[in-house]
């Protein structure tokens, strides 16, 4: 059966689908989500065994089948005229007018790109405008990076003390490859905030082997993907005091990071643009510059906690756990770094940011794989009969492939 289902949604795909006594069969995505069920409840009644494979290579062959995949689908949509002006048109035309030496000059509109967004990453890609100009060449690269998180994902896990489990990093690894916000995020155009998630999670892992050489370029990168990407190096900073009880290190990582925030919305930004930063509007509920808006955060929480209990952010909230089997809520300490990204999201009244397959989870994303983790060897630990840590896992995995059913249409 599951068999058939996936001849199915192949021919689906490849047809372009049939209607059948008024019955429309036009939708590849239903047929995976059928499939995904079918799986799921045959693997619950009698477990399915699984080809004993080295995890490297299993991740190797992950990495290299989603780059494939993706770069398959983000390369069509292009030429089907599926990317946008904004952003994809406007972060080309950037790039490629500093390639040019013109700087970093957009029509769209007409100014000093800095003052729109500080995306100094932008400056890594200029070589690619050297050698294949265009828009394939940034939709490549950014989908190479965001696979690239995946090796990082298995060697934060596999260094886990709780776990020291090849075969659990290489199950993490894949299970942030089938990620519905990685996917969305990869897939619609290139955002320069994309790069952070790749960068975040390397951070991480680099800080864990000791790397802090590497730490910290990871955590300069990520600071220069966007001008609010500071507001992720806090979460950064949450997670060594909290997870990994550097206190000291953590405040001075948050601190220095909301001063960058600070400098870059207040003088480098307005600089550029001749006028006030304009993205906090927002959030002009809750004040008109940075320091009004953490101020209302701190001593008026009546002012905004409503804002957060919408029944929709509560779907974005399940829809970006349930592909993690939950697991990110076993371990507080760590899922508390996704805090300062979350609350971004959460306290605006704009939907795309909190819609689950938008690019403004890049700075959320990290911070839940890495609670997942940890939450996987807390529950591992427990023992509970009726709720198994691979359980869990499988969970992830088939409500991973539920969300993200309509990447293959």
């Amino acid at each position: 059966m599951a068999t058939g289902l996936a001849l199915l949604m192949f021919a689906v795909i490849a047809t372009g689908g049939w209607t059948i006594d008024g019955l429309a069969l036009t939708r590849p995505e239903d047929a995976l989500v059928v499939l995904a069920v079918v799986v799921a409840i045959r693997a619950f009644v009698a477990p399915i065994p699984l080809p004993r494979l080295r995890p490297v290579r299993v991740v190797g062959v992950g990495v290299v089948t989603y780059v494939l995949l993706m770069d398959f689908v983000v390369l069509s949509r292009h030429a089907a005229l599926q990317t946008h002006a904004l952003d994809l048109g406007q972060y080309l035309q950037v790039i490629w007018n500093i390639s040019a030496g013109f700087g970093a000059r957009t029509t769209l509109p007409p100014l000093h790109f800095w003052g729109e967004h500080l995306a100094l990453v932008f400056y890594l890609l200029v070589p690619l405008m050297w050698l294949a100009p265009g828009a394939t060449a940034l939709l490549v690269a950014q989908t190479l990076v965001l696979a690239a998180g995946a090796v990082a994902v298995f060697a934060y896990t596999v260094r886990r003390t709780a776990l020291a489990d090849e075969r659990v990093a290489a199950g993490f690894a894949l299970l942030y490859l089938v990620n519905p916000s990685l996917h969305g995020v990869n897939i619609r155009d290139i955002h320069p905030q994309a790069f952070a998630i790749t960068f975040l999670l390397g951070a991480v892992a680099a800080f864990d082997a000791g790397r802090f050489g590497w730490c910290a370029l990871a955590l300069l990168l990520t600071l220069v993907s966007r001008e609010d990407a500071a507001i992720a190096v806090v979460g950064f900073g949450i997670w060594l005091a909290l997870a990994r009880r550097r206190w000291a290190l953590g405040a001075a990582v948050a601190g220095a990071a909301v001063l960058v925030l600070y400098a870059d919305l207040t003088w480098v930004m307005p600089y550029f643009r001749s006028s006030p930063y304009p993205h906090l509007n927002r959030y002009s509920h809750l004040g008109a510059s940075l320091p009004q808006i953490l101020g209302t955060l701190v001593l008026e929480p009546q002012s905004w906690l409503p804002l957060t209990l919408s029944f929709q952010k509560g779907m974005y909230l399940a829809a970006l756990l349930a592909p993690l089997g939950f697991l990110p809520l076993l371990a507080p300490r760590v899922l508390a770094a996704a805090l300062p990204g979350l609350a971004m999201n959460l306290l605006s009244f704009d939907h795309v940011l909190f819609s689950y397959r938008s690019q403004y989870q890049a700075f959320v994303l990290p911070f839940l794989v890495l609670a997942a983790v940890d939450g996987y060897a807390s529950l591992h630990k427990r023992r509970v009969p009726w709720l198994s840590a691979g359980r869990a896992l499988a969970f992830g995995f088939v409500a991973s492939v539920v969300l993200t059913a309509r990447t293959v249409n």
